[in-house]
């Protein structure tokens, strides 16, 4: 009977089946869901819901079943089932919006946690299911179309993004964050986004608020605020390994390859995660003219003729140097070598003539030694090998790499002739083409001063020059001597290409074409190759005789008259022959005039040829020979004026020695540029969470990174980059507290981050900690929230002089004034770059007759040289530090042969170095020579001590309050103000930790409550309005600020030349001051004499090369000081909304006006040129016109082509260049920097749309105008942009299609053509436009499949000048999750 009953039920069940109905509504609100979708997965059963948002399942059979709902904009539900009887059932089912998002948590717009809807601020959130869908090289990616940020490229894991204008390749203005904590390099506040130890995997979103935010987070956030925020390994676990490769699509480019992986494991109330990235591929391949320039041989010669101990020409070897030639046995002895050595000179490393003082000397024993080589080589204990020691050599000086003398230079006077500076250009090529190789104008300077200019022809004439070889020299004339080669680019090929005919053409085919391209052609011509359009040259012709006749008087033979000017049969005689006719007895020639004087004829000397006539030059009359040959009446082939020298682009010759040498600075490192990309992260992270109350977190990321990087200097290598972090949170209660350190590391010496274009290398160990406390108080049910809290920075920069100017604790000087008495100080600063280097000779000893050997100035009691240089000698005779063998309580020799003299071959004493003939003194050798338990005691004193450590601390403290009030359900009040102190804009707090010895606690900090001055109040007040849910307006203003960076503030690293001047980029601490005489007149440097003069404006004035290509440069007339920077500042006002416009809609509107003032400047000159007045003033077009100084300065110029063509002659003006430092012994450099100066006011709008087509297909717009008054760059007097553009939109449309677990998007990003300009790179940015397509395929519940190609078009453009062209990426994922 059960069975039957059971057999019944379930063929009744079957036969009318169970039904499940309810209601689908809006959990926000309650409203009914029109059109949702319910159904029975698996099942063909289900049902849409009628206008009361009902539905009914019906003839549903016994059985386990998974109810699903689904709307568009809502997430889909899922509920497990069991139906188990007849009994219908009611399920009603509330639906939680998604894709609106109005339920997406951010905590950066207010530092604490909120709803997106209820920020009160323009904010854009990146979700991790938005990261997870796409396949991209780096996370910037997912951000270049968020509304109002601008995001520029450079590489595949280089990039930079800013908001709503002013990017740069410097730019601090957008702060970011990785879970709170600022993402930037220490030493210049710049962001290295590719170095920020984060993985896509692990990002849980990416929080992007704009606008004005200092005041809640102080300095940096000029522009907005950007926090990644990565998942908690306490509530997202389990691992994921992500295998990416893809192509890019350049020539011979290898694979990109990427892996991605993240475990977080959960024990108890302890979470653990680890997450890493490793990547490598070749970059897109692009090199900057700065780049081929700074490895050009044609203007850098190369480096390592003058090295290889050959002397191949320039400075000649002595003859009677004894210095043997290179043979043929010898090219398998030394490396490198090969038959164009054989005959020259070799440098064996003995003098046979002289030799530096103090030097050591061949003796019998090396000679013995070295017997038993075929050559003769001797091997020094410091590895340098001495040719050709024999016994003919003993006694002779031989190099051994030591400053013997005591005058800084090293091993002078050995080997003189071989390896001098002039052998990097005697190349064994005829660089110029005109038939000699290594003539002098091929040479050095004179060769370096081709380049940029064009000789008129007139100065071609033929001009004697020096030559010489290895063996001889001697005097050649060259017809072309020093011609100029005019302006000059490189092109895609890396060619350097001329425009030496000036038409505005690099290398083309004028000269060699068959034409008369520069209309010199004539039906006539000359014997010194002109063409002319008439057969003689013009004359007045007095005696109709059809030819010109000179004034050479008349003549007769045999008292027949032959030339009767006169026509009165008397001939003209010079009784004397004296050349004229007023003495007693002469005829004078008379034409009939009457005057009793033959006047002559006259006529136009076309071509300016003379003769010599009696020691003198006299102007020749000429006939032209015919010059069409070919008698068309149009130029041809052979004929004069057709294919000439002077329409020819000059054309560089190599040889066969290449046009690239890969070590600018040949420091033995190559510096070219080198586009193998490596990148390495990692991520640690450890989540303690015992109670609701308490939280605690420790991270530590790690990343190392080779790429390359474009500054506002240049574009660097970044070779072995290092950047760490540590971090700590703790969150109790409505307390928060966070600290963290971030360090950076440039990468081993041997393979340092180095300068493509000059190859100077970057050394940075520098570090920034953070100590940052929050509080967050709520009253009335939450309706009054106060959020207060303390931010302190500390910043300690360590770069050693190579970014800042931090290098006084080891440039081996004195800086504070307390050098060793009796020192050098003043030194030959061969490569200018300000440091002492080995083997740069001294010129100037603190003594009284300023020589080496002299009575110090100074007790050794009272040493107080400023600049003294360590020299490792005991310069004031205060030392001990030696062993007196002789017991005579001096510094010197045990005299063996007791003649009161040191010959060769006594013992010198421990601790006592021999600076030739009989000088001794106490040297610094590393020992304690004297066994006191002190080592090189004495020597040196006052140099480079503790006390000079000049590494920049800064400290920066803030304090903060927001408070959020709402007035009623629909209205509330946002006030937030913020107070700043920077330790160099104000002294409000003395942290006292800059000095020597000095710590960092906060205890030793000292307030001064009278010293306002300097301090930054960033205030900030909104109000948000609320009409219902799901929509929001606000109105706010704010002011911030964005104080000097490290970079503007200490800046000192070499970056380019003008002319024969380094030039430096250097920060404005303590303003830019020029040393002036007592009648305030400022020193510039002549550097032809090599002294310092104050500047004569009767005669001179001043000329700024720009940094800027738009113009030239500029002039001026006054040397003005420049106060230190201060901060920017922008006020702002913002109008916004954002709301659910529609179900199917939503949007975002942000409309903003903002004034910008005292920008810091792009580099910019600081110090002027100083060139001959007569470079502006002179009439070049010879209209009577001419440009006076003191019009120019008043921006009054009166002949616009005068003062175009002045631009070109500058250089042959060049008197020398305003001095900053009148230090005597080398070059002051070219000072470029940075000022305040500007107002500028901004305003533009951002927004966006999501909009939902159907339940698969998806919509999103947003768009950006930015519009702003033009500023004045009050240096070089042009407009300066801000690096953005003035539309800017974006798309995306995805798919989700419910049947398949596919994902599929195609994004579009539009940007508009702008200006860009950041440091010395300018140019315009052509608009573009771009469709990245997206793909995804879950294989099975582990496995996931992503397909992205990046620019499908392959639309190849450029983001950043001094960046490459950016083309078509295609790039495969597979993850894998378990």
């Amino acid at each position: 009977m059960l069975k039957f009953f059971i057999i019944l039920q379930l063929c009744f069940s079957i036969a009318f089946g169970i039904s499940i109905s309810g209601v689908v509504s809006d959990s926000t609100n309650g409203s009914p869901l029109i059109g949702a979708n319910v159904i029975l997965k698996g099942t063909s059963l289900g049902a849409a819901t009628n206008t009361d948002g009902r539905y009914s399942i019906d003839k549903i059979p016994i059985g386990e079943y998974t109810l699903s709902a689904s709307y568009l904009g809502f997430k889909s539900f899922e509920k497990k089932i069991n139906i188990q009887d007849q009994q219908n059932i009611s399920i009603n089912i509330l639906m939680i919006p998604e894709a609106i998002k109005m339920e997406t948590y951010v905590v950066t717009a207010s530092r604490r946690r909120e709803r997106v809807e209820d920020a009160p601020a323009a904010i854009s959130v990146i979700s991790k299911a938005e990261i997870r869908r796409e396949s991209n090289t780096n996370l910037g990616d997912y951000l270049k179309g968020t509304k109002g940020i601008d995001f520029t490229q450079s590489g595949i894991d280089s990039y930079n993004m800013t908001a709503r204008g002013f990017n740069s390749s410097f730019s601090s203005r957008l702060l970011t964050l990785t879970d709170g904590r600022m993402a930037n390099v220490p030493s210049l506040r710049l962001t290295a986004y590719n170095v920020i130890p984060v993985s896509f995997e692990d990002v849980e979103q990416i929080e992007v608020v704009l606008g004005p935010s200092s005041a809640l987070y102080g300095p940096n956030a000029h522009s907005g605020v950007l926090n990644i925020v990565t998942s908690s390994p306490l509530r997202n676990t389990g691992t994921s390994i992500n295998i990416q490769g893809g192509m890019l699509s350049q020539n011979n480019t290898d694979l990109l390859k990427k892996l991605t992986f993240r475990t977080a494991h959960k024990f108890g109330n302890i979470g653990f995660k680890i997450s890493g990235v490793a990547l490598s591929g070749q970059d897109w391949t692009h090199i900057n003219e700065d780049e081929y320039e700074g490895h050009d041989p044609a203007l850098i010669g190369r480096p390592n003729l003058k090295k290889d101990r050959l002397d191949r020409g320039g400075r000649l070897a002595l003859e009677n140097d004894n210095n043997p030639i290179f043979s043929q046995d010898m090219i398998s002895e030394v490396p490198g070598s090969d038959e164009s050595w054989v005959g020259n000179y070799w440098g064996d490393l003995i003098s046979a003539s002289g030799g530096e003082d103090g030097s050591p000397i061949i003796t019998s024993e090396m000679v013995a030694e070295a017997a038993s080589d075929p050559f003769n080589r001797f091997t020094l204990n410091n590895g340098t090998i001495l040719w050709f020691v024999t016994e003919d050599k003993i006694g002779n000086y031989y190099a051994d790499g030591i400053d013997n003398d005591g005058d800084g230079y090293v091993d002078e006077q050995i080997d003189i002739g071989i390896d001098d500076e002039e052998e990097a250009w005697v190349d064994g090529v005829d660089n110029d083409g005109d038939g000699y190789i290594d003539e002098v104008d091929e040479l050095g300077s004179a060769w370096l001063d081709r380049f940029g200019v064009v000789s008129d022809l007139e100065n071609l004439s033929s001009v004697t020059t020096n030559y010489s070889t290895p063996d001889s020299n001697w005097s050649i004339v060259d017809d072309r001597h020093k011609f100029g080669f005019g302006d000059y680019t490189y092109d895609s090929n890396g060619r350097i290409v001329f425009d030496t005919n000036n038409n505005g053409v690099y290398d083309d085919n004028w000269g060699s074409n068959g034409l008369d391209d520069d209309n010199d052609w004539g039906l006539y011509r000359d014997d010194y190759g002109n063409a002319y359009n008439v057969s003689e040259e013009p004359f007045v012709d007095l005696n109709g005789n059809g030819v010109y006749d000179d004034d050479v008087g008349e003549s007769y033979i045999f008292g027949t008259v032959l030339l009767d000017y006169g026509l009165d049969g008397i001939p003209a005689e010079d009784v004397n022959g004296d050349g004229d006719y007023d003495d007693e007895g002469d005829i004078a020639p008379d034409y009939g005039e009457g005057n009793g004087v033959w006047d002559g004829e006259t006529f136009e000397n076309l071509n300016n040829s003379t003769i010599i006539v009696d020691g003198e030059s006299v102007e020749t009359w000429d006939i032209f020979e015919n010059n069409d040959l070919d008698g068309n009446g149009a130029p041809s082939i052979g004929e004069v004026g057709v294919d000439e020298f002077d329409e020819q682009d000059f054309k560089m010759k190599y040889g066969n020695l290449g046009n690239i040498y890969k070590d600018a600075n040949n420091d033995g490192i190559n510096d070219f540029p080198d586009f193998n990309v490596r990148n390495y992260r990692y991520d640690l992270r450890m989540d303690w969470e015992p109670n609701s109350d308490l939280t605690m977190s420790l991270s530590h990321g790690y990343a190392w990174a080779r790429n390359i990087n474009i500054t506002g200097i240049a574009r660097y290598l970044a070779d072995g980059w290092v950047y760490r972090y540590y971090q700590a949170k703790t969150r109790y209660k409505n307390f928060f507290l966070q600290t963290y350190l971030n360090s950076s590391y440039s990468g081993n010496m041997d393979r340092p981050t180095r300068n493509l274009a000059t190859g100077s290398v970057i050394y940075d160990r520098s570090k920034k900690f953070s100590a940052q406390l929050q509080h967050v108080n709520e009253w009335k049910n939450g309706d009054f929230r106060f959020v207060w809290g303390l931010d302190y920075f500390l910043t300690l920069p360590d770069t050693r002089g190579t970014i800042l100017s931090d290098k006084d604790i080891l440039d081996r000087r004195d800086n504070n004034g307390n050098g060793e008495a009796g020192s050098p100080y003043i030194f030959d600063d061969k490569n200018d770059n300000t440091w002492y280097d080995d083997g740069e000779g001294y010129s100037r000893w603190d003594t009284d007759n300023l020589t080496q050997f002299g009575t110090p100035n100074d007790s050794s009691n009272n040493d107080s040289v400023l600049g003294a240089i360590a020299d490792k000698l005991d310069n004031d005779y205060d030392s001990d530090d030696y062993d007196d063998l002789n017991n005579n309580g001096l510094p010197d020799f045990v005299d063996s042969n007791n003649n009161n003299l040191y010959d060769p071959g006594e013992t010198i004493e421990p601790g006592v170095h021999w600076l030739g003939q009989q000088n001794f003194i106490v040297y610094a050798n590393g020992l304690d020579d004297d066994n006191d338990g002190k080592i090189d005691e004495n020597i040196d004193e006052g140099i480079d001590e503790a006390s000079e450590d000049n590494r920049y601390t800064v400290n920066e403290f803030g304090v903060y309050y927001q408070v959020n009030w709402k007035l009623n359900p629909k209205v509330e009040l946002i006030q937030a103000t913020r107070l700043d102190i920077h330790d160099r804009l104000s002294d409000f707090i003395e942290f006292n930790n800059q000095s020597y010895g000095s710590g960092y606690s906060p205890f030793d900090w000292n307030l001064n409550l009278d010293k306002t001055n300097g301090l930054q109040v960033s205030p900030k007040i909104g109000l948000a309005y609320k009409p219902k849910e799901n929509q929001n307006f606000r109105i706010t203003w704010a002011t911030a600020f964005n104080t000097p960076t490290n970079q503007a503030l200490f800046l000192d690293i070499f970056v380019t030349r003008v002319s024969v001047f380094k030039v430096y980029a250097r920060g404005a601490d303590g303003g830019y001051v020029f040393p002036r005489d007592a009648d305030g007149t400022p020193y510039y440097y002549r550097p032809t004499e090599g002294v310092y003069e104050p500047l004569d404006t009767a005669s001179s004035i001043l000329f700024y090369p720009s940094t800027d290509p738009k113009i030239e440069g500029f002039y001026g007339q006054e040397v003005k000081d420049l106060p230190e920077i201060g901060p920017e500042i922008v006020k702002s006002w913002e109008i916004g909304y954002k709301g659910r416009l529609n179900q199917r809609l939503f949007g975002t509107l942000d409309i903003y006006t903002s004034n910008y003032s005292s920008f810091v400047s792009p580099v910019t000159f600081i110090t002027p040129i100083v060139v001959e007045k007569s470079v502006l003033e002179t009439d070049y077009n010879n209209d009577g016109s001419i440009n006076r100084i003191e019009d120019i300065v008043d921006n009054n110029i009166i002949d616009s082509d005068d003062y175009d063509e002045s631009f070109n002659h500058w250089r042959n003006g060049l008197e020398g260049v305003t001095a900053m430092d009148t230090f005597p012994g080398y070059t002051p450099p070219v000072v470029v920097g940075y000022i305040n100066y500007g107002n500028v006011n901004m305003w533009g709008f951002d927004a966006s749309l999501t909009g939902l087509i159907n339940l698969e297909w998806s919509l999103d717009l947003t768009y950006s105008y930015l519009g702003m008054t033009e500023f004045l760059n009050p240096i070089t007097n042009s407009v300066d942009p801000i690096n953005a553009p003035r539309h800017k939109a974006g798309m995306k449309i995805q798919y989700n299609p419910r049947r398949y677990p596919l994902t599929a998007s195609l994004n579009g990003r539009f940007v508009d053509g702008f200006k860009w300009s950041s440091g010395i790179y300018f140019g315009n940015i052509q608009p573009y436009s771009v469709l990245d397509l997206h793909l995804g395929y879950k294989i099975n519940d582990i496995i996931k499949a992503n397909f992205t190609v990046s620019n499908l078009l392959n639309y190849k453009h450029t983001e950043i000048i001094g960046g490459p062209s950016i083309g078509r990426v295609a790039l495969i994922r597979l993850t894998t999750t378990f």
